[in-house]
């Protein structure tokens, strides 16, 4: 026992040296221990990448007469600094519908202006709405590949809200969440990490290099593929939790109207 712990002390050394040193030889050690893991063992949280923050609001307020259920309000499946990385040209954004008396539902996306300090979005790029059919659950919408939505620019923030209608004269809605996005090109190391992943190993990529967007859309669509799958809702429940928002994980998906 004691050669064992030694021996774990010999190890945490080296790999604080090699941190400090070599940081990018590091990282490419943690990529290849994530590919030779089982996948079972890859229900890492998500790590968010440093100063990235924004400002927003991830859950609404109450409005009475509006939504219903435990819970009530409109959640951003979003980590609690609301920003998240995305290497898509068009992602898809995730959020929890409580049961609702709603009209229709409003997504909106906005570039942010060249002030990156104010953190204020300028230019809407795109708007839609949609019905819904009251029923509870995480809905999605993906931005469409068309001429008139052209792919978000790598660097650059947007700004994403979810406002939900239950009074239809209603100018800014009855319930809102909002959010930030920004593409980033993955690195050579995790470009070819991912390129030799499995899809369920992805899951695990994406988390630890801090692309919400990317792992949050793995996941679920993996549990789309498998819903029985105990393993994936175990992963789904840790990558919810590790953002606070596990009172989440067993809500099931819903579809856009």
């Amino acid at each position: 026992m004691l050669y064992f712990l030694k021996s774990c002390l010999r190890l945490k050394i080296v790999m604080e040296i090699v941190k400090v040193l070599y940081p990018s030889v590091l990282k490419t050690l943690t990529v290849l221990l994530v590919i030779g893991t089982g996948a079972a063992a890859l229900a890492e949280p998500y790590v968010p990448p440093a100063g990235l923050g924004a400002p927003g609001r991830r859950e609404s307020a109450g409005t009475r007469g509006c939504a219903f259920g435990n819970p009530a309000n409109l959640i951003a499946l979003m980590p609690t600094d609301n920003m998240g990385l995305t290497t898509a040209a068009h992602p898809r954004f995730y959020w929890y519908m409580p049961t609702t008396q709603a009209s229709f539902v409003r997504f909106t996306l906005e570039r942010m202006g060249e002030d990156t300090e104010a953190m204020e979005a300028t230019e809407e790029i795109y708007r839609t709405q949609f019905a819904v059919t009251g029923e509870p659950g995480i809905m999605s919408l993906q931005l469409p590949d068309t001429v008139s939505l052209p792919a978000l620019e790598a660097g650059d923030r947007y700004h994403w809200q979810v406002a939900v209608f239950c009074n239809p004269v209603s100018e800014n809605g009855d319930l809102q969440i909002e959010g930030w996005v920004e593409r980033q090109a993955p690195d050579e190391d995790l470009l070819a990490a991912l390129e030799m992943a499995s899809e369920s190993e992805k899951v695990a990529l994406y988390a630890s290099n801090g692309y919400w967007f990317d792992v949050v859309d793995q996941l679920a669509t993996l549990q789309a593929e498998a819903p029985e799958d105990s393993d994936l809702q175990a992963r789904w429940a840790e990558l919810l939790e590790s953002v606070e928002l596990e009172h989440l994980a067993n809500q099931p998906f819903v579809s856009v109207e």
